[in-house]
């Protein structure tokens, strides 16, 4: 009979522990957690390159301009004059100077020939992805100018 007398001394001890354990408090907290995500573009420009030149015809090439930016931000995308300084008038310096435009559609009708804005991303298209804008360029035909190396550098330039 000692086992049920165990029994009893346990289960007497266990219920003295419980108001013990029903009597424990608990408290909480919270802590925020927070990232502020900057607006951000990233541009790469490729060279525009004409090959060879012959007064006879003009001569038309293209390269991308690739915008990567945060998604939702605006940005505005500019090129400048070049050598020239003169968006209106633009040339590549060698031996003489070699007159071009650069365009914004491949029908050449749409001429960047300002230093500002030649391209936008509106905020509402913007979803993060890389957006390809296209600059055309021609060199004008009848221009007499010696052999040579000709070249022009463009600065462009992103604003977000």
């Amino acid at each position: 009979m000692r086992i049920p007398m165990a029994l009893a001394a346990a289960a007497a001890l266990a219920a003295s522990l419980a108001p013990s354990l029903a009597a424990a408090q608990t408290k909480t907290a919270q802590f925020a957690v927070r990232a502020s995500v900057v607006a951000d573009c990233q541009i790469t420009a490729q060279d525009l390159n004409f090959g060879t030149y012959s007064s006879a015809s003009p001569a038309t090439a293209s390269t991308p301009l690739n915008l990567r930016c945060t998604p939702g931000s605006a940005a505005t995308v500019s090129l400048d004059g070049g050598s020239s300084g003169n968006p209106q008038a633009r040339h590549m310096t060698g031996p003489a100077n070699l007159n071009y435009q650069l365009y914004r559609d491949a029908a050449l009708q749409d001429p960047i020939n300002t230093s500002g804005a030649a391209f936008q991303l509106q905020s509402s298209e913007n979803t993060g992805q890389t957006v390809v804008f296209t600059v055309h360029g021609q060199i004008p035909s009848g221009q007499n100018v010696p052999a040579g190396n000709f070249v022009d550098t463009i600065r462009v330039t992103v604003q977000y």
